[in-house]
């Protein structure tokens, strides 16, 4: 392998939220040397172009007002064309400050208080924070269960668009907590439904550089869906810049467009982060070989991870992940409560996400994050497994 992911870095001298010991105290009462597994960003150093693209721009001791230049837009379009099939043109894309800003900024620009918004639970919860503050109603279209996966429940989704007078509907693809793939077929009759009745589809595909297998983006699964939809996309995930808020939106359709730009003018959304730009045309450019690697990696933390809640705590069920870094973990059989189970993990000095954050029927499951080197992800089960031999007597 080309690079060490096996490499470890101290990222507390980062002021790293996710391993900042005053963070972890105050929010999941450890220890100082607890193994943080709940934020979703990865902790692995940078892939070496993305690190000397900025030292580079560092360099120049400029850091005035910068704006998306040509190289920019060649290096998106290049790479979802290369990687995702699709052909975008250079005004249908829109920099953003983060996913999640940037979704709050969609509901309230295309919905008025009180209006339905639709979102599949369990759900990643600043989608909720986004409608909520917006003013508008969650409307909750719970995922179907069946043989540890997720299925849409279009007959539920169907009836709930009709009687709550649904005008948004935001889509997390792949899907997290889960890291579910959606189908090709899946993602059709979805965009069938949301044109059917009018509802303007957000799809949230930030999660989908890490891929175990096929992924289908929305504007391939549905020819006329580019119409009526709005992408949101970031290398946040895959290439672990989320602290440079560098996510960027795709809207073909004029009208919705600049709806839109009209809106984030009107807020005040302007030059893009002077790191952001030069990181992401080498992320795309130069670091599509690093990112494969990680994925390899990652598919393999998985498996260590599978492997050994199926010797130690064969009760819990680990759902198969697509996509990500994310597992997601049914722990109903194993603890009588969400209570007992935050215990077991601050007894085990881990973090992790607890079920309830996922808006609606994630109670009883738990997301650990396995996006870490094989020693950390070791070691955070070999602490599980010693606590397990006091924790229930």
């Amino acid at each position: 392998m080309k690079y060490d992911f096996d490499h470890q870095i101290n990222r507390k001298l980062s002021h790293c939220r996710k391993w900042d010991n005053k963070i972890l105290k105050e929010k999941f009462n450890v220890n100082e040397d607890a193994i943080p597994m709940d934020l979703a960003d990865l902790d692995f150093e940078c892939a070496p172009a993305i690190k000397q693209a900025m030292i580079d721009r560092a360099a120049l001791g400029d850091y005035g007002y910068t704006y998306t230049y040509d190289e920019y837009y060649d290096a998106l379009i290049n790479w979802n064309e290369r990687r995702y099939g699709t052909k975008f043109e250079k005004e249908w894309i829109k920099l953003t400050f983060g996913t999640c800003g940037t979704l709050h900024y969609i509901v309230q620009c295309f919905c008025e208080p009180g209006d339905g918004v639709m979102i599949n639970t369990p759900a990643y919860d600043p989608f909720a924070e986004a409608i909520e503050r917006g003013g508008c109603r969650l409307i909750a279209n719970p995922l179907k269960l069946e043989n540890m996966r997720y299925y849409f429940d279009f007959e539920l989704m169907e009836k709930q668009i009709i009687e709550e007078k649904v005008k948004l509907f935001i889509l997390c693809s792949p899907q997290n907590p889960s890291g579910r793939i959606w189908e090709k077929e899946e993602l059709n009759q979805l965009a069938q439904l949301c044109m059917k009745y009018n509802v303007l589809l957000v799809c949230d595909e930030i999660h989908r550089d890490i891929t175990f297998k096929p992924f289908t983006t929305l504007f391939l699964a549905n020819d006329k869906i580019i119409d009526h939809s709005i992408l949101c996309v970031s290398p946040n995930k895959g290439f672990n810049l989320g602290g440079l808020k560098s996510s960027y939106i795709v809207v073909k359709n004029p009208e919705i467009r600049e709806k839109l730009l009209t809106y984030l003018q009107r807020v005040y959304i302007t030059s893009p982060h002077v790191f952001a730009v030069p990181a992401i045309i080498a992320a795309y450019n130069e670091s599509e070989d690093w990112l494969d690697q990680l994925t390899d990696y990652i598919e393999e933390n998985f498996e260590v991870l599978y492997a050994w809640f199926e010797k130690h705590m064969p009760k819990a069920k680990v759902m198969k992940a697509d996509s990500s870094f994310l597992a997601w973990i049914n722990m109903r059989e194993v603890f009588k409560d969400e209570k007992e189970m935050k215990e077991f993990f601050v007894a085990s000095n881990l973090t992790m996400v607890v079920g309830s954050y996922f808006v609606a029927d994630g109670e009883g499951w738990v997301r650990l994050n396995v996006g870490t080197q094989r020693a950390i992800l070791t070691e955070a089960l070999h602490r599980m497994e010693e606590t397990l031999k006091t924790f229930f007597k």
